[in-house]
């Protein structure tokens, strides 16, 4: 695959996690697919799709850099959307979530095989749940 095919690849799965196309990860993603060393698979996933999606309505995603070099691929993103569901324990807040991170893919056999990420869920959930104990006194 050219840089372009491999950057053309993280552009669909940032579509499809979107749009929640659970019916197209198998096309993008090895069996044995890992995050940060530990393997998830495809069933990790969907998991992390569908949890996205219970918790978060009106979810949009914005590329802001994408850069290749051999079968890696890198981007810095941001995911916006509404608290509207559970998220981690967390009741719905109502509130707007923007999610932030950097993911290095590596591409194997035109497939995400690996993902290095570093994302600012931590932080996001601290705010929400703050707010969900204002919204409750």
């Amino acid at each position: 695959m050219t840089l372009e095919d491999n950057k053309a690849l993280v552009r669909r799965w940032i579509d499809v996690w979107v749009k929640k196309d659970l019916a197209l990860l198998n096309e993008l993603f090895t069996q044995d697919y890992t995050v940060n060393g530990a393997l998830i698979g495809l069933a990790g996933v969907k998991q992390a799709v569908e949890v996205l999606h219970i918790s978060l309505s009106n979810i949009s995603a914005e590329l802001h850099e994408i850069i290749a070099e051999d079968d890696k691929v890198v981007i810095r993103w941001t995911v916006r959307g509404r608290h509207e569901g559970h998220l981690l324990g967390i009741p719905p807040t109502g509130k707007e979530v923007e999610l932030k991170g950097i993911n290095i893919y590596q591409v194997i056999n035109q497939k995400l095989g690996v993902n290095h990420e570093q994302t600012n869920v931590a932080e996001v959930i601290q705010r929400l749940k703050a707010d969900s104990e204002t919204d409750v006194s």
